[in-house]
C-alpha cells in the first residue's frame, strides 16, 4: 500500500485517487453514521462508484457484535476494502471489522477527538455496555480533510488536543515503571509518542485555525505510530488514561475521553508534586475546561476514581501504583483544579 496519509483542505475529495493509486476495485463497503452520510455521504460514494461496486453499511452502535458482524459481512460477501467515515465510533468499529477480515481500510476522520483515528487500538462495548480496548491494524489509508474537522463540534478539537497532551503524564509513567523494573521501554516508541507531544505543545498558534488542525492531526497520527511501534498502547496511555477508564466504568455522568485524560493529566501531576504548568497553561490556551466540578465528577466520584484507578489496567504499571491516594490527598487535588481550571 502507498499514498495512505493525507492532512490538508480538500482531502475528501480524494478518495477515488487513494483508492486507485493503492489498486483497490471491486466490491467497497461504505461505512458511516446517519449524520456524517447526511453531511458527506454523496461526495465519498460518487468517488467510490468510479473505483468499484459501492455497498453501504450504516453504523448505529459500537458493540463488539456490531463490529464482528460487519467484519463476517465483508468476508462473506467478498469485500475488498471498507472506506469508514465518521467519529470515533464509526472508525473503531471499521478497523476492528477490517483487522478480522484482514482486508484494507480507508479511514476518514470527521473528528480528532482522539489519537484512535490512526492507533492499532479500537475502543468497543462489551455486552454490559463498558469499554473495551482491542488491538486491531493501523488504517491502512487516512483522508484528513481539515475543513470537515473545522465545520464539526469545538469540543471535540479540544477534546483532541487534551488527549495529546495526556502523552506528557503517560510518558513520565513509562519512565518510571522501566525504572522500577515493572516494564520494558521502547526507544522508537518513546521517541515518537515525545515528537506528537512536542510538536502540539511548541506550536506556534494561539487559536483553533486550519493550520493548527494540522498540526494537531499529525500529533495524534504520530501518536497511533507510537502504539504500533510499541504493540501496546503504552506510549500515549498512563495513570491519566486509568482515571479516565474508572470515570467511564463508575460515573454516571460521561464526558469526552480527551477532556478526561487532559483532568487525569493535571491531576496526577499535581498528586505526585510535579510541576503541572506547561500542560496547565497550554489547556487554557485553548480553553480546554477541565473542572470536574464542570464536568459534572463531583468530589466523592473523583477520590473513588482515582483510588480504583490502579485496578483498571492491572499490567499498566504507574506512579499510582506508589503515590499517595489518600482521600486528604485526592480532595486537596479535586479543590485545586476546580479553583484553577
Amino acid at each position: 500500500m502507498n499514498n495512505f496519509l493525507k492532512i490538508r483542505s480538500g482531502a475528501i475529495n480524494l478518495v477515488a485517487d487513494t483508492l486507485q493509486s493503492n489498486k483497490i476495485s471491486g466490491k467497497i463497503l461504505y461505512v458511516s453514521d446517519s449524520v456524517v452520510d447526511g453531511l458527506y455521504g454523496q461526495t465519498v460514494k460518487n468517488q467510490i462508484k468510479t473505483v468499484g461496486i459501492l455497498k453501504e453499511e450504516k453504523v448505529d452502535n459500537n458493540t463488539i457484535s456490531y463490529a464482528m458482524s460487519v467484519a463476517e459481512r465483508a468476508i462473506a460477501t467478498d469485500i475488498e476494502c471498507i472506506v469508514a467515515m465518521g467519529g470515533g465510533k464509526v472508525l473503531d468499529v471499521c478497523k476492528y471489522a477490517a483487522f478480522i477480515a484482514k482486508i484494507p481500510i480507508l479511514s476518514i476522520p470527521t473528528t480528532i477527538a482522539n489519537d484512535g483515528i490512526a492507533s492499532p487500538i479500537a475502543v468497543l462495548k462489551r455486552q454490559d455496555f463498558k469499554p473495551k480496548s482491542l488491538g486491531c491494524a493501523v488504517p491502512t489509508m487516512v483522508l484528513l480533510d481539515v475543513n470537515v474537522v473545522l465545520s464539526g463540534p469545538l469540543e471535540h478539537i479540544k477534546a483532541g488536543i487534551g488527549d495529546t497532551i495526556s502523552n506528557y503524564m503517560a510518558l513520565m509513567d513509562w519512565e518510571y515503571a522501566a525504572s522500577c523494573g515493572k516494564d520494558k521501554m521502547n526507544g522508537y516508541a518513546f521517541l515518537m509518542s515525545q515528537s506528537a507531544l512536542d510538536a502540539l505543545i511548541n506550536t506556534n498558534y494561539n487559536e483553533i485555525c486550519p493550520e493548527f488542525i494540522e498540526v494537531l492531526a499529525n500529533s495524534m497520527i504520530m501518536s497511533g505510530i507510537a502504539m504500533d511501534f510499541a504493540g501496546s498502547s503504552r506510549p500515549v496511555s498512563g495513570s491519566e488514561h486509568l482515571f479516565s477508564h474508572a470515570l467511564d466504568y463508575y460515573a454516571k455522568t460521561q464526558n469526552l475521553h480527551g477532556i478526561q485524560v487532559a483532568l487525569g493529566t493535571v491531576a496526577t501531576l499535581k498528586i505526585i508534586g510535579r510541576d503541572y504548568s506547561k500542560v496547565g497553561s497550554y489547556l487554557k490556551k485553548f480553553d480546554v475546561g477541565i473542572s470536574p466540578k464542570a464536568m459534572g465528577i463531583d468530589k466523592e466520584m473523583f477520590v473513588y476514581c482515582f483510588k480504583q484507578a490502579a485496578q483498571m489496567r492491572k499490567n499498566r504499571y504507574t506512579y499510582l501504583d506508589d503515590c499517595d491516594l489518600s482521600t486528604q490527598t485526592l480532595e486537596r487535588v479535586y479543590n485545586e483544579i476546580n479553583e484553577e481550571f
